[in-house]
């Protein structure tokens, strides 16, 4: 009889030892996800669970896109609580605990499902791919900013000739900047952000044509180049009108042997979340230490600073022909005065304060 007791007592201690470490290790899990918050924190996330999708997949889906932080545990708490994956899109919070995950999306007619909509984005000429991240983050799409820009970092582009002379490495922040051709895109809420990219580059083969490479090779010009020096042009010319001419004083500025001196590759390397393009001081120029900055070094910057439309690049391709290497800034009109020599040029900048 004492032996009975002693074994049940035993099972008991045993029963209450595996639940409170169960209810330990939930603790010590949501604990830890709220001390290693990502920095996205209470950002929405479109995340579409397929119905071959195995529960490796979603953890690792779950994972990447900073929803959880250990997709062991993830998959241990489906195991103990006997829950299944529903097939379906979820609209999920990035901060939300995984218990609160696992429920979500193993629940019928969860409150995180949302249906497969068709969505659209319009990217602004001159957007630099952060701009881009931002808005189709904003429009929806599944994964959000992170997917999209870990897309951007790994997308396999080696099916478009134009990319083939792109350099590798060379100091850039993103290989395929000044080639997702601004426009207004469809795609639907589950689309992987590799289909909009796949789209964008498909828009720049349409846009750019083998014409329009033939004309820059004749001018002495890689596809790369033009890109480059259009995706300045775009930040400097508010006028439209003007295009043609900016494109022209920075040709003949590589000609003459000068540096470019262009504001915005100085912009490009200073710009950070929420102030992409900032304001320069006076000793940015200076003293911002980046391949970019076109004020200390000479030619072209690693690559483009920003995804130029067609008027840009064509502007590079067919400039105005002047002699003009210097302008300024007309206040805040958005226009620009021109000059040939740099004593034009001192004044311009006296009256015009640029």
């Amino acid at each position: 009889m004492l032996r009975f007791a002693a074994s049940s007592l035993k099972v008991a201690l045993i029963a209450i030892l595996t639940v409170s470490i169960l209810g330990g290790s939930v603790w010590f899990f949501d604990w830890y996800r709220e001390q290693t918050a990502a920095a996205n924190i209470g950002q929405q996330i479109v995340i579409t669970i397929g119905e071959d999708d195995s529960v490796d997949d979603v953890a690792e889906k779950l994972s990447r896109y900073d929803l959880i932080n250990f997709e062991l545990y993830f998959k241990s708490l489906l195991r103990i609580q006997s829950r299944n994956l529903e097939p379906g899109t979820y609209r999920l919070t990035v901060g939300m605990s995984t218990g609160e995950i696992v429920k979500a999306i193993t629940t019928e007619e969860s409150s995180a499902a949302t249906e497969r909509t068709e969505l659209k984005v319009t990217i602004p000429e001159g957007y630099r791919i952060d701009q881009i991240a931002d808005a189709v983050d904003e429009a929806g799409m599944n994964g959000g900013r992170e997917a999209f820009l870990e897309a951007v970092r790994n997308f396999d582009y080696s099916g478009y000739d134009f990319l083939d002379g792109m350099p590798s490495g060379n100091g850039r922040l993103y290989a395929l900047e000044g080639f997702l051709y601004p426009d207004t895109y469809n795609f639907m809420s589950d689309d992987p952000p590799e289909y909009l990219i796949q789209n964008m580059l498909d828009n720049f083969a349409a846009k750019v044509t083998p014409e329009m490479r033939d004309q820059a090779e004749a001018q002495g010009m890689t596809l790369y180049e033009v890109i480059t020096l259009a995706s300045i042009v775009e930040r400097e010319a508010a006028d439209p009108t003007e295009r043609p001419i900016i494109a022209d004083v920075y040709l003949n500025r590589l000609e003459a042997g000068m540096r470019l001196e262009a504001d915005p590759t100085v912009q490009y390397p200073l710009g950070e979340e929420g102030n992409w393009w900032p304001r320069l001081g006076r000793d940015d120029t200076a003293n911002t230490d980046s391949p970019y900055n076109a004020y200390l070094n000479g030619g072209l910057p690693p690559g483009p600073i920003s995804n130029p439309g067609l008027d840009s690049i064509l502007a590079v391709l067919n400039p105005d022909d002047t002699n003009y290497l210097f302008f300024v800034a007309i206040g805040d009109s958005g226009k620009h005065v021109f000059a040939e020599t740099y004593e034009e040029h001192e004044q311009n900048v006296i009256r015009y304060g640029g």
